[in-house]
């Protein structure tokens, strides 16, 4: 039983999470016009909706790789930043194409829109390229925006404003057309990081508790539903949407612990499998 006290614990120790006021407008990409995502600057790159493909929410944005060189889609409206100040570029991808590679790609400029310049690498830039999976991955990257530089040739102003980018390239020159999927893209500063109670998450899950062939949970947002033992062994890892089946019918009768997680919040819950 020790195993279930530890994994108990830990999931109450989850009952307290990460909050985050995302800079990015529509970065779960819900929203959109005309087959174009709103707020988002995507001239010259093909876009698309998915509506079957997504990490959370019920859409995704996917961005086609160009046959050469790359392509770039980021906010509408350049996000100002303070000197000195940490912030935080993050999100989910799906790379499972053989033809495109991605990478995140931040610029640190003087000013909004066309007339600020870029103010050179910074720390929320990759370094290496994404690599084919079959599920999605998460990147992050923080760093601080770029300080005036007054004894560069020329003199460089010091970062007020930062374009987050999704950038996506053609694996090889023979690689064309390419896709790869993004979602729930945030931009924040580190500092709003902020203890948050999630006794309302845990209100939102609900689930009957003797159950036969398939376990159903509602529950507030698309999350990863996890099953275990009573002695901790994990038996199935599912990323579902709310009330969506769980096939147990492999499961042996018996009591079960089964975890529910999205991005911010995590609780857990016995069931009887008949």
């Amino acid at each position: 039983m020790k195993k279930l006290y530890t994994l108990l614990a830990f999931v109450a120790i989850s009952a307290t999470t990460n909050a985050q006021n995302n800079l990015i407008i529509n970065g779960d990409f819900e929203a959109w016009t005309e087959g174009l995502p709103n707020s988002w600057f995507t001239t010259g790159s093909t876009v698309a909706q998915s509506t079957s493909v997504f990490y959370g929410g019920t859409s995704s944005i996917s961005l086609t790789a160009p046959a050469s060189s790359n392509k770039t889609i980021s906010p509408t409206t350049d996000i100002p930043v303070t000197q000195a100040v940490t912030y935080v570029f993050s999100g989910w991808y799906l790379d499972n194409d053989a033809n495109a590679k991605f990478k995140n790609w931040n610029q640190f400029r003087t000013a909004a829109g066309t007339g600020g310049s870029d103010t050179g690498a910074n720390a929320l830039q990759a370094a290496t390229f994404s690599t084919d999976s079959p599920s999605w991955q998460f990147f992050t990257a923080e760093g601080v925006p770029n300080p005036a530089k007054p004894d560069a040739t020329p003199p460089v102003a010091a970062s007020t404003v930062a374009r987050p980018g999704l950038r996506v390239y053609p694996e090889s020159p023979t690689a064309t057309g390419g896709v790869i999927y993004f979602d729930d893209i945030m931009f924040y500063d580190k500092s709003t990081l902020g203890v948050v109670d999630v006794k309302e998450f845990d209100n939102q899950v609900k689930m009957k508790t003797v159950v036969s062939n398939e376990l159903k949970i509602e529950m507030p947002s698309r999350a990863t539903v996890n099953i275990y033992s009573l002695d901790g062994k994990l038996f199935s890892s599912n990323r579902v949407n709310s009330n969506e089946a769980i096939n147990i019918q492999s499961l042996a009768s018996g009591v079960y612990v089964v975890t529910i997680q999205n991005d911010f919040a995590k609780t857990s819950r016995k069931f009887i499998k008949k």
